[in-house]
């Protein structure tokens, strides 16, 4: 099976964006921003579609709808679509940004979801849930969970060896992988293991029966990407798949070797 996967170099300095998997699924552009200290780069409104932006690292401040935003980890970040956003690097920043299409019918989802925008998670107060693909060992994470903006959900799955996301397919959800810096595991798609490092997007072709491995002392650490062709059964699939565990873990906490 041919598999789209692109490395990003993060050792390139200076202002750059870099669009990813061009093509690969309909309405959604991944980006990737290195933005230098110092520097500023502008999210223009009224584009038509979402900005939603992972800053993965540095520190940087973000302004939108006169607000002011000051991060230093990994967060989630989605202006309202009608808003400026304006993101200033403290540090050298990585960004990874996904430009999602809005569509017909956006607008009565996001009451319906009662979304407030801008959307902010910080990673560690990402809802944790329980998947019954993976193992208890295995921390996963929403990042955006599935009913905030219409056909999109994101989340990160993370754990040490050994530990395996037993292989599924959901021809319900198309899907990228990006792998964050320190992550190294095997992905399974229909039977063939795939080396996963960090910085590494991936299509995971839609309907494929994949999976994730990770063995000896290494980290898995990567988000999955979701977007909904069929919004109802990406609602229903998620719905049942994804369950608030109400805790918060943290393997600096915890034995990884467990």
């Amino acid at each position: 099976m041919n598999v789209v996967m692109e490395k990003i170099d993060t050792t390139v300095k200076g202002n750059r964006s870099i669009e990813l998997c061009k093509g690969e699924i309909p309405g959604a552009h991944p980006v990737h921003h290195t933005i230098e200290a110092g520097s500023s780069l502008t999210f223009e409104a009224n584009c038509g579609y979402y900005h939603i932006l992972i800053l993965i690292e540095g520190d940087a401040k973000f302004e939108t709808d006169g607000k002011e935003y000051n991060f230093n980890g990994r967060t989630t970040f989605a202006p309202a679509p009608d808003k400026e956003l304006v993101v200033t690097a403290k540090t050298g920043v990585q960004i990874l940004e996904i430009q999602w299409d809005e569509a017909p019918g956006d607008e009565d989802d996001l009451k319906e979801y009662k979304t407030e925008f801008p959307v902010v998670v910080p990673y560690q107060e990402s809802i944790q849930y329980i998947d019954p693909n993976k193992s208890e060992k295995t921390i996963s994470r929403m990042m955006i969970p599935h009913e905030v903006l219409p056909r999109f959900t994101i989340g990160s799955v993370e754990s040490y060896g050994y530990d395996l996301v037993r292989p599924h397919a959901h021809p319900m959800l198309d899907q990228f992988f990006f792998s964050f810096p320190e992550n190294d595991m095997e992905v399974i798609i229909d039977d063939e293991k795939i080396n996963m490092k960090g910085n590494i997007i991936m299509h995971i072709p839609l309907g494929s029966n994949h999976g994730v491995e990770v063995t000896g002392d290494r980290h898995m650490h990567y988000m999955w990407i979701d977007f909904m062709p069929d919004k109802e059964a990406g609602l229903k699939r998620l719905n049942f798949s994804h369950r608030p565990t109400g805790t918060v873990r943290d393997f600096a906490n915890e034995d990884k070797t467990r």
